[in-house]
């Protein structure tokens, strides 16, 4: 009998050392899963950061680009010079059919009185003699600056907003603008499957008139995605958006969220980028082969272009910022301004020494083989 109950207690001995392994086992397994999870949400998250930064950057650099060249134009300066808004908006809107029947991109420019007040606008010139001063305090900056830029600004709208001061005589007399509402940021996450969510802060809601009837999230936010359905509303006001700004990411809803900050041109945070991805997508992206925001986004031939061409181009040593996106167009300019663009471009150039000039052709395309020599 008492072999019997001493072998019944062995047993139960073993049985508990086994549990307590497996039990031990169990718990480092979900410990290292986790951990595992948290580094791939983490790298994921940065990775879609620097994607969104990469897509903003691209349309900070259309949007100015093309108002540092209707900044050029002698025409557009002229009228406003004069003051004639009906020549300022044929000239305007001129230019922006030629760009959309050439290159297929929608470009919205407006020109801006050195008092602030609308003097033309290319997509809707209902609005010309309206003032902006109290909608736009960022072009204050140019009561002290000179230099062109692009940023990310709150109007009557949020955009991207890329504005360049004209002067006559070395007096401003306005500004030439063109302005971008993310659709190709948009777009692209769209593309990849990734819902993309654009916020503006709730204390911008006087100002930006043309939003006051957007969906607001919570007493934080101003939805600015055009598009949207009620299920996008009820995730977005389903977040505790003070988590998810100290951690950058979450799980809410059943999707894993990630937060970006959206900040202006003077680097102050004013709303806010959320993108949701579901559990699909991050186990997909989990169990590939190199965890790699690239599994998700893939480049297009065209855009590893781009991307070298600007390198190389920021790599050069321009005098100023036209010069550079001058010869950044040389490859898309229209057959018919060809002349025309070759003409300006050898006014710039002509500026540039032998030596400036030896050094911006050995940055830009050096795959190019160059023939001939420079006079």
């Amino acid at each position: 009998m008492d072999r019997w109950f001493q072998l019944f207690a062995d047993k139960k001995i073993i049985a508990g050392i086994f549990l307590a392994i497996m039990v031990i086992l169990g718990a480092l397994l979900f410990y290292l899963e986790k951990k595992v999870t948290s580094q791939t949400l983490e790298r994921l998250s940065d990775q879609l950061s620097t994607a969104l930064n990469n897509q903003l950057e691209k349309e900070h650099s259309t949007a100015l680009r093309f108002a540092l060249i209707l900044g050029q134009n002698s025409a557009l300066s002229d009228a406003l010079e004069q003051e004639d808004e009906d020549k300022g908006f044929d000239i305007l809107s001129e230019v922006m059919e030629s760009i959309k029947l050439h290159t297929d991109v929608l470009i919205r420019s407006q020109i801006i009185t050195a008092d602030y007040v609308i003097f033309a606008r290319s997509w809707d010139n209902s609005y010309a003699g309206m003032p902006l001063d109290f909608h736009r305090p960022d072009l204050l900056y140019f009561q002290t600056h000179k230099k062109p830029r692009s940023a990310i600004e709150v109007g009557r709208k949020l955009g991207v907003k890329a504005t360049v001061p004209v002067y006559h005589n070395e007096k401003m007399i306005g500004f030439v603008e063109v302005v971008s509402f993310f659709e190709s940021t948009q777009e692209y996450f769209d593309r990849l499957g990734i819902d993309m969510y654009i916020l503006m802060e709730d204390r911008f809601y006087e100002t930006a008139v043309f939003m006051q009837e957007n969906p607001s999230i919570g007493k934080e936010y101003i939805l600015a995605n055009p598009k949207y359905t009620q299920s996008d509303l009820k995730l977005l006001n389903g977040i505790d958006f003070k988590a998810l700004k100290t951690a950058r990411l979450l799980f809410s809803g059943g999707r894993y969220l990630f937060y970006e900050p959206m900040k202006n041109g003077e680097g102050e945070t004013i709303g806010a980028f959320v993108f949701s991805l579901t559990q699909k997508q991050i186990t997909t992206y989990a169990h590939s082969d190199e965890e790699d925001i690239s599994f998700l986004i893939h480049l297009s031939r065209n855009e590893l272009y781009n991307i070298t061409v600007k390198k190389t181009l920021e790599d050069a040593q321009f005098q100023s910022v036209y010069d550079k996106e001058l010869l950044y167009l040389k490859d898309v300019v229209a057959p018919e301004d060809r002349e025309l663009y070759l003409e300006e471009a050898r006014e710039r150039l002509n500026a540039y020494s032998k030596e400036e000039l030896i050094g911006i052709m050995l940055d830009y395309k050096v795959t190019n083989e160059i023939k001939g020599e420079i006079r």
